[in-house]
């Protein structure tokens, strides 16, 4: 047995510091190299301003811009093209004015033209932003929770949850018809109440009447929000939309008479791949921030981030 000699505590040498064990080193999936690093959130995780909710919204498409047109071009831009195909008719005689015009509703033998086809393409739009809305939410939750979502797994849970998506959006339709009756006030009340349906239909996994309930449960207690947020929302895509619209339409006075339609169909698309994002992304965020303030979401992320590392 040998003999130690004494040494101040001090004069030990330096010893490696032992690297931390990851998720990766534990034997999980390595993240794909191919892939950019996860985005940092949007929002902070706390409770949002309403200017937090607006400017989160374009955060969330400046973070992975590839990732929101890949959902875009899944799930928006086939509705869009169909959309702009029922209201060939309209466009090309009267551009998009037309389509506020009720003479240009009925055509010459009294077939509906513009109002029909103006209906269906306002209901496929309507769908087009259920199921964006809820794939940017399981994107967007990813990044909170710290997952690497992917653009394809997002439109595939908004795919297969379609069912509810679109039902729920039947649903709260059918009951802003009803509140059409108020004079338009129910039906505002309605869709700031419903306004965040199909977030909780993928990130919570609800289906369509439990969604509409939920989405009740939590605007509700938020009343003031609920009714400010949705008009806000509106008008900054009518101004946006109205920007990437006014190219195509100078475009018109210089195109032959035959391709204004296809046009005026082009700048329409372009304009939905910014505004429905933007949209849907003010959803995704105001669904979190309400459980956030009622819920304490924060602290339930938080904690699984502390357990999980």
């Amino acid at each position: 047995m040998t003999e130690q000699s004494w040494a101040a505590p001090d004069s030990a040498p330096v010893q490696p510091e032992r690297p931390l064990v990851t998720a990766a080193s534990a034997g999980a999936p390595r993240r794909d190299r191919s892939r950019p690093p996860l985005p940092p959130v949007p929002v902070a995780l706390r409770p949002m301003t309403t200017p937090d909710l607006l400017d989160g919204a374009f955060a969330i498409i400046k973070r992975r811009p590839r990732d929101v047109l890949t959902l875009a071009a899944v799930l928006l831009i086939p509705i869009e093209v169909l959309s702009a195909v029922l209201l060939r008719d309209v466009l090309d005689a009267e551009g998009l004015t037309g389509l506020a015009d009720p003479t240009t509703a009925f055509g010459e033998d009294g077939e509906v033209v513009g109002a029909g086809a103006a209906l269906t393409s306002l209901a496929v739009g309507t769908v087009s932003l259920a199921l964006l809305a809820g794939a940017l939410g399981v994107l967007v939750d990813g990044w909170y929770r710290g997952r690497d979502v992917s653009a394809w797994e997002a439109a595939g849970v908004a795919l297969r949850r379609s069912w509810a998506l679109v039902l729920g959006t039947i649903l709260v339709h059918v009951l802003e018809g009803i509140g059409l009756l108020a004079f338009g006030v129910g039906a505002y009340l309605v869709m700031a109440l419903c306004h965040v349906v199909s977030p909780a239909v993928t990130v919570e996994g609800l289906g369509p009447l439990a969604a509409i309930r939920r989405s009740v449960q939590l605007t509700r207690r938020r009343i003031g929000p609920a009714l400010t947020v949705p008009g806000l929302v509106g008008l900054v895509g009518l101004l946006v939309g109205f920007g990437f619209q006014s190219v195509p339409e100078l475009a018109t006075t210089v195109v032959p008479d035959d391709w204004d339609w296809l046009v005026r169909a082009a700048g329409q698309i372009a304009s939905q791949l910014v505004v429905v994002p933007f949209t849907a992304g003010v959803a995704v965020l105001f669904h979190l921030d309400l459980r956030i303030r009622l819920e304490a979401h924060d602290i339930e992320l938080r904690s699984r981030a502390l357990l999980a590392g």
